[in-house]
């Protein structure tokens, strides 16, 4: 239901989250498509409204990358269209969820009073990234960029089991449910014969 997500073109940021670089300095097409994305979204409400969103591009810099992912981003938006003033970098982070503190720290930074917000990532990774916003206190849905499908069996497998080790207590909670439920459902059914 995540990618139907079509949020209103009246955003005050978009935040861009980071995925690793390729030969430590290059924007790779799975992160290009993010940045994409959130270039598409700026260039229509520009043209819808007259104001622009400020651009967040948030990753810090991984053991195998010479830059941050966010300063690499940047550079990439910049090349392709977006005006430097409004670009901000988040250079720090190193998990979605740091992405999440920084960028709102960002933002918050800025003054401004109840910020419209919205984050960009890939389609696969829409629904997590919600769940981790929500954690990290920050209000904010998002917008997926398209997946080649080749990498789709492994990041939806990956996500799942993301989503299911970030959520233990619940999962064991649930699994435990079920099975008492089953002993319950199979001692009445023996029980009434």
């Amino acid at each position: 239901m995540y990618q139907f997500n079509r949020p209103r073109y009246n955003q005050d940021f978009l935040i861009v989250l980071g995925a690793g670089l390729l030969n430590g300095n290059e924007v790779s097409p799975l992160l290009g498509r993010r940045i994409d994305r959130a270039l598409t979204f700026y260039r229509k409400q520009l043209a819808k409204t007259g104001r622009a969103p400020m651009v967040i591009f948030s990753g810090g810099q991984g053991g195998d990358e010479t830059v941050p992912e966010g300063r690499a981003m940047r550079d990439y938006a910049i090349a392709h269209g977006l005006p430097a003033d409004q670009a901000l970098v988040e250079d720090q982070s190193k998990t979605t969820y740091e992405n999440m503190v920084f960028s709102k720290q960002l933002i918050a930074a800025t003054g401004q009073q109840r910020p419209r917000v919205t984050f960009v990532t890939n389609g696969y990774h829409t629904f997590r990234a919600g769940m981790i916003a929500r954690k990290a206190g920050l209000k904010a849905n998002g917008i997926g960029a398209h997946t080649a499908k080749f990498f789709l069996p492994n990041a939806i497998l990956r996500e799942y089991i993301a989503i299911f080790v970030g959520n233990k207590r619940w999962h064991a909670v649930a699994i435990v449910g079920i099975f008492l439920l089953s002993l319950l459902l199979t001692w009445a059914q023996y029980y009434y014969r």
